[in-house]
């Protein structure tokens, strides 16, 4: 079948008008893969109002009898001939006569046949579209990724092992450890709570262990009328302050705060309704009491809470980051540099911070010890002694990652960054399908951070 590869121009048509449905898709299709083209002159929102019938001597004629009123990309408003706005994009253009009853009247009788299929064909097109994206796989390491529960366990059962539910059942006990829901049972509703959804995020770390993160979908929330950014130390910022560990001679530590949201209460009124991961829990209505990852607040709900910690222990924001956190000793500084909930800490006794951390403010510390491998780089010394920072572990991680996807290491050794005698504006061959789009930005996204590391 080739019904998307007939020619517009054809005039043939079934006596059901399959034909004209057919048309119809190729333009919804032609639509989407144009839209961020510079060919497609008229980029418009939506039209709203129109004038006519207009004759040639009225003021407003412009060459059709009728113009519409366009909303443009840049929410510019202007009245538009409606035999040019049609042109551009007639799928779109049909709703309006439908909506306000024109279709009976000259000029707009030819969108009739359109308008009573493009609802349904352009909502068909839009959701095929998004729902490509929402199933289409995901590697990290090379290991892909299940996009929900059920197809966390359809992966379990295939590779014979039970890695991703163990993941989930550490996620759910950190989450029971810090009391983050209040159960008030089943088939209850909150009074004056709203509900949203949540998901589970899966991922893959470093050392290829596997990761479940239970996450509020926090977009169906109101947005707040304060600001909820949190910031995080730059890598330039890392930089500077690793040279000011070696140049005062101190110690450089890191360590990573398990579960840290869950540190903070949020003030958001929400709940959700457990799945089947929660296991007898399952349908129960829970109301959100920590700052549950995804919720809107929940970044700036730590950086505070971790804020008055830092202020406690007598460290002060930097004037050069907020993130870089310094207390005065008697002939030095220590710092402490915070990217969300990996810290780098600079002191000629860190240990010391860390029990305080540990043993006062009960948080669970991970990965702790002299600065190894921190934000995806790794640390050593040289010959010399010299402290050394590069992304050489992650860049092994990505050829294992590629040599499990594609069976052979890439090439490690090139001239330039095409191959001899290739010519990419020659290049007839097909465009990868949806999961060779996700490889590819995966593999894209961690060559921009080695970038960034080296």
């Amino acid at each position: 079948m080739h019904m998307l590869g007939l020619s517009k121009s054809c005039s043939t048509e079934n006596a059901d008008g399959t034909y004209e449905e057919v048309q119809t898709i190729n333009q919804i299709l032609e639509k989407i893969e144009e839209e961020d083209g510079e060919d497609n002159i008229w980029k418009f929102r939506s039209v709203d109002a129109h004038q006519g019938p207009l004759k040639h001597s009225d003021p407003n004629y412009k060459g059709s009898s009728w113009n519409v009123r366009v909303l443009w990309e840049n929410r510019e408003v202007s009245y538009e001939p409606l035999s040019i706005i049609a042109k551009s994009d007639p799928v779109t253009i049909a709703i309006y006569p439908k909506e306000n009853n024109l279709l009976e009247l000259d000029g707009w009788k030819k969108f009739a046949r359109l308008a009573n299929r493009q609802k349904k064909l352009l909502r068909m097109a839009n959701q095929a579209k998004l729902l490509s994206f929402r199933t289409a796989p995901t590697y990290h390491f090379g290991i892909l990724i299940p996009c929900n529960h059920k197809h966390a366990m359809e992966l379990d059962q295939l590779h014979g092992n039970n890695l991703w539910r163990k993941s989930e059942v550490t996620e759910l006990d950190s989450i029971d450890e810090y009391n983050t829901f209040q159960d008030v049972g089943k088939g209850t509703t909150p009074k004056g709570y709203k509900k949203i959804r949540y998901h589970i995020v899966y991922a893959v770390k470093h050392d290829l262990q596997r990761k479940a993160r239970l996450v509020a979908n926090g977009n169906l929330t109101e947005t707040p009328f304060t600001s909820v950014y949190s910031s995080v130390v730059s890598l330039r910022g890392l930089r500077l302050y690793l040279f000011l560990a070696e140049l005062n001679q101190l110690e450089s530590w890191s360590t990573d705060i398990g579960n840290a949201y869950l540190e903070a209460y949020t003030d958001e009124k929400v709940y959700v309704i457990s799945g089947d991961e929660f296991g007898d829990q399952a349908g129960h209505s829970l109301i959100v009491v920590r700052a549950l990852y995804g919720l809107r607040s929940s970044g700036l709900r730590w950086w505070e809470r971790f804020s008055v910690v830092l202020n406690e222990l007598g460290f002060i924001p930097s004037k050069a980051e907020n993130d870089i956190w310094m207390r005065s000793r008697s002939n030095h500084y220590e710092y402490i540099a915070q990217y969300v909930d990996d810290l780098a800490i600079i002191s000629q006794n860190p240990q010391e911070i860390i029990d305080k951390l540990k043993n006062h403010y009960n948080f669970k510390l991970k990965g702790t010890g002299p600065i190894a491998y921190h934000l995806g780089a790794n640390f050593e010394r040289d010959q010399e002694g010299i402290l050394c920072m590069s992304p050489s572990k992650y860049i092994d991680r990505m050829i294992e990652s590629y040599l499990r996807l594609f069976g052979t290491k890439p090439k490690t050794i090139y001239s330039s960054p095409l191959e001899k005698g290739d010519h990419p504006e020659l290049d007839t061959s097909s465009e990868l399908d949806i999961e060779g789009i996700k490889l590819y930005q995966s593999m894209i996204g961690a060559a921009q951070w080695i970038v960034s590391l080296g």
